[in-house]
């Protein structure tokens, strides 16, 4: 598994086809390690509006209306931003709220799950081509 970067080659947008027409809004998400590893472990993250990399679980651990504010609406935004951190350094938090435990981690991801799926008419992911 290769490292947690900045390159859309290696993101995948996951259409939650929400919006008119099935466009949107959209996730960006990447499997890789942290920059700053030592155990090299695959996680997947996905990527927020600021540029940073955060763990799934930990996105599905914030508030909803915190989770809906990292959605990007349009396929323009998502590669504006990717081409403004494109060779920059992956700039990641993998960390849970202090305090959580799996099966808190769990029941959120259920949640979240859920709340997405009654939302979404068709949802595919496509890998990215720089």
């Amino acid at each position: 598994m290769p490292l947690l970067c900045n390159d859309a080659a290696r993101c995948e947008v996951m259409n939650l086809a929400w919006g008119s027409n099935g466009h949107g809004p959209y996730l960006v998400r990447q499997e890789g390690y942290l920059p700053d590893s030592t155990d090299f472990r695959p996680q997947r993250f996905l990527l927020q509006k600021d540029g940073r990399w955060l763990l799934n679980l930990a996105f599905v651990m914030l508030p909803e209306a915190e989770q809906e504010a990292q959605l990007f609406h349009s396929l323009k935004d998502v590669l504006v931003l990717l081409d403004q951190i494109a060779g920059q350094p992956a700039r990641a938090d993998a960390s849970l709220p202090p305090g959580t435990n799996a099966d808190e981690v769990m029941a959120h991801f259920e949640q979240c799950t859920h709340r997405i799926l009654r939302g979404m008419r068709m949802c595919s992911t496509v890998p990215l081509r720089a």
